[in-house]
């Protein structure tokens, strides 16, 4: 039986993927906080449900369509989920494919905070603001 915080992991991720940003949102604290790395369009910290909605929706902007997250794994505890990712998005015809990592802290049954990294930064970084 998978740990109650693996699957909300899992169900976020899955409404990311299939662009239910309503069904991704349910998911997250009010007062959430998303670290996205980098330098690029999309990095800094984006706080409350509208600013990683906001988030999202730059992303969206930017690629041709939501990116394909296929799942390697799930660690999950009381108080934390880490997902292993494989990204793969194109802009403009070109694509990029990453490994990710994401750590989750969940409290009361919510995504509080998430910290996303990416096997190459500097190569998302290009393929986002080119």
């Amino acid at each position: 039986m998978a740990h109650p915080n693996e699957e909300i992991a899992r169900n976020a991720t899955e409404a990311l993927s299939r662009g239910d940003m309503e069904g991704f949102l349910s998911h997250h604290a009010d007062d959430v906080v998303v670290h996205f790395p980098g330098r690029g369009p999309m990095a800094g910290d984006h706080r409350g449900k509208a600013g990683v909605a906001q988030m999202f929706q730059r992303q969206m902007q930017i690629l041709d369509a939501p990116p394909e997250i296929e799942t390697h794994d799930v660690l999950a505890s009381d108080d934390h989920v880490v997902l292993l990712n494989k990204i793969r998005a194109t802009r403009g015809g070109q694509a990029l494919e990453q490994q990710q990592v994401v750590v989750l802290h969940i409290r009361d049954g919510k995504i509080a905070e998430a910290w996303l990294q990416f096997s190459d930064q500097q190569a998302l970084d290009e393929f986002a603001s080119s």
